[in-house]
């Protein structure tokens, strides 16, 4: 089964390596087992196994092969996994086995353990080289509509971790994939044989590398193409030659590329390896940022299509609580915690669906991104919650765009922006992508605008309010929006014409704001709002009113009330002076969120806050 030299020079100039200039990720930490195992099924249904040494040196050998079961014919597909396991697709299902050194081991008196009714379809010539399994033994696989999902199978409890966890789209131009490592996917082109390398990681549901090209050429693999983890990689060829490669994300190049391993693999019907015999010691799991529970967090506020006004908070000790109102009668508010035994942190989100399900989305003091959403619109009842991973360090802002997809936002501990957004057909959030950005703090704002389009606002490391446009998982350069001293995010209201004037509280304390153009750039002025008569306390709300049509600032200063600054005029950016938004009678923890709603009367403008003991109050205002 060895080939001569002008053999393999020929093979190695075949399938030709490109330097991709994606930046170095780590060190080559490869280590593989001395010996692992390559099962070969052929077409009169025996399995043989060879048994190779060095998988992922350039002197890798096979030992004799020995045949270790028959009946593999019935399968349209076999797969390797970690640890000996085999994988058989067949009309019946997903089989599994695995293979302990010497045989087959027997659970129930049988070798083979029917994990799934599902999976059928990949037994076909259609879709055989469109599922793998990692060295995890996560499944990922391409869907009939393009789709990229993953499933993890549970053998103590005998189900299923996730099944079907949808995390990217536009896989339908990839005719074969393969698992290289833990969550490392080798994509090929279907239209001109490129090669091209992803990294998911799924504790923290995070895209760590994504679509990067690192070959050509690799059409020439029509049998197939197998890893035994460690981004080593074997393929054969139509001729039957096994060739072999590795590559290196260190420095982006593929230090065994091409080398030939032997002849004759044409005759199997399926090829397949134990998928962790090597791997990159070095751990891509982000750690999780400490996460305390925020004291007195403001509350969030929508009105849903069903009228009833829909608030949401997190208390001091971690309850992340719900509240549903009628616009015509305040006192109605039924207030119930939805977290149950978990804690979440910050300011949550509060979106609708476009199948009009209110939807929670907040922070867990794990760090994970969690969400639930109602079980039906205008019900009490929720699903059950959806851990969206991340590890960020902080809250999420949710925005649903004029598209009608969603997306989520949030910042990691590193400083940067990441995204998760809905797949253009289904209602799945994709896995999340890192944007950019560096020194990032707080919360980042979404503010819908027109085309499926958001500008996310941010603050920095510096005080400074950083500003960019978002549009179909990609994102505008950043553009500093001038000034400084700011550290929490601003309060934006959208003007006709899609203007956008932001509200902040700067160093001093001064609450400022600045005016952009129809075309989302900010002109750099900042203006004093509402004159010297309080110190603000916290951050400004400010709200267009439905009534009035000028802009009200809402901000609790320093003795605990609420304050209001009226503009002067419709479009004036001119603000009169602070005065009570109520009746100086109670003080309040919280910083106010202004809201518009409408009610039997037609439309209004209120703000709702918290007392010192959690109690939410809604004031309606007038102007």
């Amino acid at each position: 089964m060895r080939l001569g030299a002008a053999h393999v020079a020929a093979l190695a100039a075949a399938v030709l390596a490109v330097i991709c200039p994606a930046p170095a990720l780590a060190a080559d930490t490869i280590s593989c087992v001395a010996q692992t195992s390559v099962f070969a099924a052929a077409t009169n249904g025996t399995l043989h196994r060879y048994p190779l040494n060095n998988a992922g040196s350039a002197t890798s050998s096979f030992a004799a092969p020995v045949a270790v079961g028959s009946g593999w014919n019935t399968f349209g597909r076999v797969m390797g996994g970690p640890d000996g396991r085999v994988y058989g697709i067949r009309s019946d299902g997903l089989w599994r086995y695995r293979w302990t050194g010497s045989a087959f081991e027997t659970i129930n008196g049988s070798p083979a353990w029917k994990i799934s009714t599902g999976f059928t379809g990949y037994a076909s010539a259609a879709y055989r080289d469109k599922i793998t399994v990692d060295e995890r033994g996560d499944f990922f696989l391409i869907d009939g509509n393009g789709s990229l999902r993953t499933y993890r199978f549970n053998e103590a409890a005998n189900t299923w971790t996730f099944f079907g966890r949808l995390i990217d789209s536009d896989w339908g131009k990839y005719n074969l994939i393969v698992a290289a490592g833990a969550g490392v996917l080798y994509a090929r082109n279907a239209t001109d044989g490129s090669f091209y390398r992803y990294r998911y990681e799924a504790d923290s549901q995070r895209w760590i590398e994504y679509n990067s090209r690192v070959g050509v050429g690799w059409q020439v693999f029509p049998k197939g193409i197998f890893s035994v983890g460690g981004d080593v990689l074997f393929g054969i060829r139509a001729d039957g030659v096994l060739s072999q490669y590795r590559f290196r994300e260190d420095n982006r190049t593929w230090p065994i590329n091409g080398r030939a391993v032997g002849g004759g693999w044409n005759q199997f019907a399926n090829v397949l390896a134990v998928t962790n015999a090597c791997r990159l010691t070095v751990s891509y799991v982000p750690a999780r940022p400490a996460v305390t529970v925020a004291q007195y967090a403001p509350t969030v506020v929508t009105q849903a299509s069903s009228t009833s006004i829909e608030i949401a908070h997190t208390d001091n000790i971690g309850h992340l609580m719900h509240g549903r109102i009628s616009p015509d009668n305040f006192s109605s508010l039924q207030l119930t915690a939805i977290s149950g035994n978990e804690a979440f942190s910050g300011v949550p989100a509060l979106t609708e669906t476009t199948a009009n399900l209110v939807r929670v989305t907040g922070r867990n003091l794990n760090s994970d991104i969690w969400t639930r959403t109602q079980s039906s619109a205008g019900s009490p009842s929720w699903t059950a919650w959806n851990d969206l991973g991340g590890r960020m360090a902080s809250s999420p802002s949710v925005v649903r765009l004029s598209n009608q997809r969603e997306a989520v936002f949030a910042i990691d501990s590193g400083g940067a922006l990441w995204a998760r957004w809905q797949d253009p057909v289904q209602a799945d959030l994709l896995a999340w992508r890192k944007l950019g950005g560096t020194g990032l703090v707080g919360t980042p704002v979404a503010v819908p605008l027109a085309n499926g389009t958001a500008m996310i606002i941010v603050a920095d490391t510096t005080g400074a309010l950083q500003a960019a446009s978002y549009s179909g998982g990609t994102l505008q350069a950043w553009k500093n929006i001038g000034a400084g001293g700011f550290s929490k995010p601003p309060s934006v209201v959208i003007l006709p014409g899609y203007q956008m004037r932001l509200f902040a509280r700067n160093a001093s304390g001064q609450v400022v704001t600045t005016l952009s153009d129809s075309a989302g750039t900010f002109n750099g002025v900042w203006t004093a709002v509402g004159g010297t008569g309080i110190v603000p306390a916290g951050e400004p709300s400010a709200l267009l009113s439905p009534v009035t049509g000028r802009i009200g600032v809402f901000v609790r200063g320093t003795d605990g009330f609420v304050y209001f600054a009226p503009e002067t005029a419709q479009g004036s950016g001119a603000w009169g002076d602070w005065i009570p938004a109520q009746d100086l009678f109670e003080t309040y923890a919280t910083d106010p969120t202004a809201f518009g709603f409408l009610n039997a009367n037609g439309a209004n403008a209120a703000y709702v806050v918290r007392t010192a003991a959690q109690t939410p109050r809604v004031w309606t205002v007038q102007g």
